[in-house]
């Protein structure tokens, strides 16, 4: 077995994610080739660190992957309801959290994408909901 992957996750800590996020990457076939990055907020810090060294976390796990394992696509994953950012009653409404979510993604991608030119970012937007949680692609 090669000690090589294609991807890197990085994701939220949060619990009702867990189980979500894992069928996810099951039936996208990356289950076996992605390492995974696992925080509160997931890419937060890297777009607005409550303190600069966690900024410098997020990049280093980053790294790791890409000096280790070869990887070469970073698939970034925020949800709504986040409590890194105040969950939902931090947001005037739905929309609101969705933009701030896709804007912060988008920015972190520009930034990995500053330091590692070679690395495909995507993006991708759970919805908490009642009746599931709903990934969307973003583009």
């Amino acid at each position: 077995m090669g000690h090589a992957c294609k991807n890197l996750v990085i994701h939220c800590m949060d619990f009702r994610l867990m189980k979500d996020i894992r069928c996810w990457l099951q039936s996208k076939g990356l289950v076996g080739d992605t390492d995974e990055v696992s925080v509160a907020g997931a890419t937060k810090d890297l777009v607005a660190p409550d303190w600069p060294s966690s900024r410098e976390v997020i990049l280093k796990q980053i790294r790791f992957s890409y000096d280790l394992h070869n990887m070469r696509r970073v698939i970034l994953m925020h949800h709504t309801d986040c409590g890194a950012y105040g969950g939902h009653k931090a947001f005037a409404n739905e929309l609101e959290e969705e933009r701030r979510h896709i804007c912060d993604m988008k920015t972190a991608a520009n930034a990995i994408k500053v330091r590692w030119p070679d690395i495909e970012v995507k993006m991708v937007l759970i919805k908490i909901k009642e009746s599931g949680n709903e990934f969307a692609e973003i583009r």
